[in-house]
């Protein structure tokens, strides 16, 4: 197949919304590009590997940049003199061939550490640049457009003999599945897209019923914003009914996790993340009323910064973020841009319980307040009329007298939990938090296995199954339990916790408005509403140690301001 230059729509000052974005990062992104020809590592975009020579292997999932590139190239909008360039053109063949000559012998390629044989970056890679093949319309040298497509169908080819093993990521397996319709539409081989299929079934199979789809055993808005987007550029590709409705039904849910301030999910969700992927819902607006709704509530929070974007995050998530942006445009630009005036009426209710997800929104007049069921109550309370966080609490945090961490935030399906009149009832227990982090004995020791035993494949998906292991579900519980009590009221909320058992180990412990407990290299990008006033915070008096022997109780009342006339 050979591609045609990619037909955009004319720019209208609706869709500059994203324009706007996609320009201010042009200069940076070239930067990060190796843009000498007679450089050995001409075409990478892992500035840290090529430039500061502060890594030993170049990350793949860099390459992705070149998506971003290559509809710059292909776009004439104002204000952008890298449309139809000569020299850009030259830069990112250089980057197709760099990522070509980094694939594996077995097809795959690298993200975190050598010989690591990645779904990701194999999956996320072979994805973008096959869309930045699309948007160069055949203006790559015909030596690399050969070199492209046989890079495609091996990087294919391992996907279709390999999974995700150390946990269920469905962003992952969505872009999987998504650069498997690529490759069956750029090679016809008819394997790819039977593989595409068998990555989509188990998709859909683990959706729940309430309509998210699964990270790592739970519901995470953030990174839903992010997976939905490959699943609708795959209906985009195949025009799946079967999609459709899954992705409609997955809009309907996730519009719950919209804050009044335009922020999204955070610590009461599974990964913690914040960030907010615009594209899906800009392409799904003229078929699902909940993608159209989300879109239109959510497009302040690009200039406003509400949500984690393309302007907060760090390197790593900077091209699926620009790449986003992209498609939000183009969905924009091309759809109806149906554009609700209210909430739709699934939204109206006054209490919505998740129990598959372990969440809880609350609705009434004055407040929207989202709760972390699993999490022992962790909870954010906005104030509906000023769009305006008023409280967080991301549970009690504290440490033992050998130095280690523990905290009430661990994620626990089997908490008891009931939901009573007006009351929500939630026990739970206290558990060492995992942090550890690189040294240089560590580190040796973990690439001189990554470069020896960890050539073999089995050992490779030991290593891996380890460190999802030691980074995110350890758990190592101490003797101290808790109950909470969370009243809800109409001008705000009640909290009354107990805890009780023995301080013969705990140094100290308060409870915090914002942290979290397990590795998510996705979280804890900054949004504006950290910076909220809670010095007054009732929950940061710290509890002492010396108390807990006996029972401890605190009651705090989390109360709007009056409304003025």
């Amino acid at each position: 197949m050979k591609p045609q230059l990619a037909s955009l729509p004319d720019v209208s000052s609706e869709s500059s919304l994203y324009l706007s974005a996609l320009r201010n990062h042009a200069e940076r992104v070239l930067s990060l590009l190796d843009r000498d020809t007679y450089s050995p590592t001409f075409g990478c975009m892992d500035r840290t590997f090529w430039a500061w020579k502060f890594t030993d292997f170049p990350g793949a999932r860099f390459q992705e940049g070149l998506c971003y590139l290559s509809f710059l190239f292909a776009t004439e909008f104002p204000g952008n003199p890298y449309f139809n360039s000569a020299k850009l053109v030259q830069w990112i063949a250089g980057g197709f061939d760099f990522w070509a000559s980094i694939q594996r012998s077995g097809g795959d390629f690298d993200e975190v550490y050598p010989f690591e044989r990645s779904l990701a970056a194999t999956a996320f890679s072979s994805f973008y640049l096959s869309e930045a093949w699309t948007f160069l319309g055949g203006r790559l040298p015909d030596d690399t457009d050969a070199r492209f497509r046989a890079t495609l169908a091996r990087a294919a080819d391992w996907l279709a003999r390999n999974d995700e093993s150390h946990g269920f990521l469905s962003n992952h397996l969505a872009a999987a599945a998504a650069a498997l319709t690529h490759a069956h539409r750029i090679t016809g081989h008819a394997r790819f897209q039977e593989r595409s299929q068998y990555f989509l079934t188990k998709i859909l199979s683990h959706q729940s019923p309430e309509g998210w789809y699964e990270e790592y055993g739970g519901a995470d808005p953030g990174y839903q914003t992010h997976g939905s987007f490959y699943l609708a550029r795959i209906h985009q590709l195949t025009g799946s009914p079967e999609l459709l409705r899954s992705l409609d039904h997955a809009c309907t849910f996730l519009a719950h996790f919209i804050h009044p301030d335009r922020s999204i999910g955070g610590e009461y969700t599974s990964r913690n993340t914040q960030t907010y992927y615009p594209a899906a819902f800009e392409m799904l607006a003229a078929q699902s009323p909940a993608a159209a709704w989300i879109a239109r509530e959510m497009r302040p929070a690009i200039t406003t910064r509400s949500a984690a974007g393309v302007d907060t995050v760090d390197i790593y998530n900077l091209f699926p973020l620009l790449n986003n942006s992209v498609f939000a445009h183009i969905g924009m630009s091309r759809s109806q841009r149906t554009s609700p005036e209210s909430l739709p009426t699934v939204l109206e209710s006054g209490i919505c319980h998740f129990p598959h997800a372990g969440l809880l929104k609350v609705s009434r007049p004055r407040y929207d307040l989202f709760v972390g069921l699993y999490k022992g109550g962790v909870f954010k309370l906005f104030d509906r009329s000023n769009r305006r966080l008023v409280r967080a609490n991301s549970g009690y945090v504290g440490r033992l007298h050998n130095g280690n961490a523990f905290s009430s935030q661990w994620s626990d399906p089997k908490r008891s939990i009931r939901l009573l009149h007006d009351e929500v009832h939630l026990e739970g227990a206290f558990y060492q938090i995992s942090r550890p982090v690189m040294d240089p004995w560590r580190f040796l020791g973990f690439r001189l296995f990554s470069l020896t035993a960890g050539r073999y494949p089995r050992a490779a998906a030991w290593l891996k199954r380890l460190l999802v292991r030691v980074l995110i579900y350890r758990k190592r519980e101490i003797p101290l339990a808790f109950r909470r009590v969370i009243r809800l009221r109409d001008d705000g909320i009640e909290v009354r916790d107990h805890l009780q058992g023995s301080n013969d180990s705990i140094r100290d412990i308060t409870a915090l408005d914002a942290f979290t407990t397990v590795h998510m290299g996705s979280s804890k990008y900054f949004v504006p509403h950290e910076l909220g006033d809670l010095t007054d915070d009732p929950f940061g008096k710290p509890i002492e140690p010396a108390q807990l022997p006996t029972d401890v109780d605190r009651t705090v009342h989390v109360c709007l301001e009056p409304e003025s006339n």
